[in-house]
């Protein structure tokens, strides 16, 4: 076959590409990122909302599993390639390490400190808090795997995305 002055000469078929392989629907870091960090932004902002301006014990509840699913995002953030049950597991790890935190006074001794630091900390220990933790975790686990396997899974012919 003869190939005319300055056109590419044609690869062969078993010759290797040097481009990264993409699977069909997977997003690029930067842009799992940017989505992960605008989901942490909007369940900070509602757990602040439902925290303020919900009576309790509903917004205790709710305040607390919203704390749990966006201590997941972060962890999410941190570690991006971590796998959903990992990422489950820190979060709520660190969740109830700070629930514990509450129990032996620490917490109370850095919020006199540190004021703000309530809202990280705590300030009383509740059961029902660690409960709240896990139902939080398990909802943002889920939603995660869910959102995982529906990228992954390529479009059938016909529809659109």
């Amino acid at each position: 076959m003869t190939v005319p002055d300055g056109a590419p000469t044609p690869r062969p078929v078993d010759e290797p590409v040097d481009r990264p392989v993409e699977t069909p629907g997977a997003s690029p870091p930067r842009r799992r990122r940017l989505v992960v960090g605008l989901v942490l932004a909007v369940v900070v902002l509602t757990g602040l909302v439902v925290a303020t301006r919900v009576t309790d014990p509903w917004g205790d509840v709710g305040g607390d599993v919203l704390y749990a699913v966006a201590t997941y995002v972060l962890v999410v953030l941190v570690l991006a390639r971590v796998r959903p049950l990992v990422a489950g597991a820190v979060a709520l790890g660190w969740c109830w390490a700070v629930e514990g935190l509450q129990a032996t006074g620490f917490a109370a001794a850095v919020n006199d400190a540190v004021p703000p630091a309530a809202w990280l900390l705590g300030s009383t220990f509740a059961v029902r808090d660690l409960v709240c933790y896990l139902v939080g975790v398990v909802l943002a686990c889920a939603v995660d795997t869910w959102a995982g396997a529906r990228s992954a899974t390529p479009l059938r012919p016909g529809r659109s995305g």
